[in-house]
């Protein structure tokens, strides 16, 4: 039974808003056809939702009566926006959604086309990056034992730090991933849908193990990290393992930025740059599926960089 059917079959045709049924076929459509990960369905619906809600409000939405002036009220309020700056994702959002609609026969085919396109320069900024002192200075933040939750967090961060892992799949790490023998963690490739295997390192091995044994509370759940509070669930989503960096970076004095697990992510792939790994190696490491995604660490080797680049026109120096 699909998601959609699954749905009707627990609610009342009656009490459920049509762009609710509408969300959770798009949702399912995005998954089974489009192979995106949780994240990106969820970021993907916010946009969506945000349309519908401007457009159309409680009432049920008219696919006939979208036009494009529609379309275009809604980008230039996202553009308009002073709490965020430009981005292309409400308009790819939003194509996503037109090319369901299309495929439903609910629009015309093409209609996406009418969104605009924000340029961006590829490699045109440097990305945002930790130095090894403010990894360290994190994870001893994280282990001060006045702080909540220190053994889980300190084998959170340890987890970012040596293994580049990705905030999802730390919050999504099982039991029955951790293989103790012979010292291996193994990645579910959620984003990539390419599982990958990493070492587990005697630090981690000990953070894990300590979180385990002392703090971590009874649960069925095999998720390894959970909740401290009742019931002690699993992490609802990865935002959660951010916050718990976001936090330490105040109480560290580091300026903290959106997306802090992903900060770690960098910082990783950096310093093994710098120490001479392949981008081959690291793309391994990370789990990204193309090179390019990689070649953007090149930039952050600035002593690199400094040997090869050419002179200034005009410099007689």
């Amino acid at each position: 039974m699909t998601q959609p059917e699954l749905l009707r079959s627990k609610e009342c045709p009656e009490t459920l808003l049509p762009s609710v049924q509408f969300l959770s076929e798009f949702n399912s459509y995005l998954g089974t056809v489009r192979g995106l990960a949780e994240g990106t369905r969820r970021k993907y619906g916010r946009f969506v939702q945000r349309f519908l809600d401007g457009w159309c409000g409680d009432s049920p939405p008219n696919w006939q009566d979208l036009s494009t002036e529609h379309l275009r009220a809604y980008v230039h309020c996202e553009l308009s926006s002073k709490r965020r700056r430009p981005s292309n994702s409400p308009m790819v959002a939003l194509r996503a959604m037109l090319r369901f609609l299309a495929v439903r026969g609910l629009t015309q085919p093409g209609l996406e086309e009418t969104l605009p396109r924000i340029r961006r320069w590829r490699h045109a900024t440097l990305p945002p990056c930790l130095s090894c002192g403010d990894v360290d200075r994190l994870i001893k933040c994280v282990g001060d034992a006045a702080t909540f939750q220190p053994l889980r967090n300190t084998a959170i961060m340890l987890l970012l730090a040596r293994t580049g892992m990705r905030a999802a799949e730390v919050a999504c790490l099982s039991l029955d991933d951790v293989d103790w023998a012979c010292g291996i963690i193994h990645i579910r490739g959620a984003k990539t849908r390419r599982d990958r295997d990493l070492p587990l390192s005697r630090d981690v091995g000990r953070a894990l193990l300590a979180y385990l044994k002392r703090e971590r509370p009874p649960s069925s759940h095999r998720t390894i990290f959970l909740q401290a509070l009742p019931p002690s669930r699993p992490f609802a989503d990865s935002s959660a393992i951010s916050k718990i960096v976001r936090r330490a970076m105040i109480r560290a004095d580091i300026a903290p930025a959106r997306g802090a697990a992903h900060l770690i992510r960098h910082a990783v792939a950096t310093t093994m740059l710098i120490r001479g790994s392949s981008f081959k190696n690291i793309a391994d490491v990370l789990g990204h599926q193309s090179l390019q995604s990689t070649a953007i660490y090149a930039k952050l080797d600035l002593l690199s960089l400094s040997r090869i680049a050419m002179p200034w026109p005009g410099d007689r120096s």
